[in-house]
């Protein structure tokens, strides 16, 4: 099981909170949709439904439909201020069909 690398400007930002790791679903304008991993500050709704890692001192729920293999995502915070995010790079979108979802073609 690998986890993901966290930069410095991540770690910051997220200052002590737990960093979630989930699928979130997205709609194309065709009809079909793709399931694409985000990072968040905070804690998931139900902790025990996400498998709960600890990346340098910082607890990170991740979403096991994410599966095992994040040792070549990295967790980057980007913008200035109050406008701070968090950003996932080198991940990519799952596809539904594989997650207990239907993928349509448009």
């Amino acid at each position: 099981m690998s986890v993901p690398h966290l930069t410095p400007a991540a770690v910051e930002h997220l200052a002590g909170r737990p960093l979630l790791i989930r699928v979130s679903p997205r709609h194309g304008c065709c009809g079909g949709h793709a399931l694409l991993p985000v990072a968040e500050v905070g804690p998931p709704g139900d902790p025990d439904d996400y498998r709960a890692e600890v990346v340098d001192g910082v607890t990170c729920f991740v979403d096991p439909q994410l599966g095992d293999d994040l040792g070549g995502w990295t967790i980057d915070a980007y913008g200035i201020g109050r406008w701070k995010r968090l950003q996932i790079d080198g991940a990519e979108g799952l596809d539904p069909s594989a997650h207990g979802g239907t993928c349509q073609s448009g």
